[in-house]
């Protein structure tokens, strides 16, 4: 299973840059949890400070008080991510288990001790983290001009029915 481990983290894009070494390091300190169909790994609104990776089954993403369906993850995929880098992160969604799902659970605390004994790989890992922060980041403020641009439009129109009602 070890093997299993280490090849998940290695095609994480948080891990890839790691040497064999690195991500034998690292698959060790990971905790591994099996998880029955139906039950919430990580529940919307709670504090959070795990990262997940899905070694086998998958997982479906859903918000909301009717559990709205957002994505689903499978195999290799990975979720939880920015609560292992922010102080008290709060769960933006549910993470329910499919089917019977096993992850790989790697907390903050662990993380931290990992970079802090092996500091090159830190740098590593931390750089990718960074980039697929600000990957986000830029992701999110695209949106967010769409939206304004949008918002700036209909106030447009309404401003041009009230003139022309006058």
């Amino acid at each position: 299973m070890s093997n299993q481990r280490t090849e998940l983290l290695r095609k994480n894009f948080l891990f890839q840059e790691l040497d064999e070494a690195e991500l034998a390091r690292l698959a060790d300190v990971c905790a591994e949890e099996t998880h029955p169909a139906g039950k919430a790994i990580v529940s919307e609104g709670e504090t959070g400070h795990e990262l997940y990776l899905v070694l086998k089954g998958g997982v479906n993403i859903v918000k909301g008080e009717g559990q709205s369906f957002l994505s689903y993850i499978g195999s290799g995929g990975y979720f939880g991510e920015m609560a292992v880098f922010m102080e008290a992160a709060v769960r933006t969604a549910s993470c329910v288990a499919a089917m019977e799902t096993i992850t790989l659970r790697l907390d903050r605390a662990t993380l931290d001790s990992y970079c802090e004994q092996n500091p090159d790989a830190g740098v590593r890992v931390y750089r990718a983290i960074i980039k697929a922060l600000a990957e986000r980041l830029q992701a999110t403020s695209g949106d967010l001009a769409m939206l304004m641009k949008a918002q700036v439009m209909d106030q447009s129109r309404i401003a041009g029915v009230v003139a022309t009602k006058k």
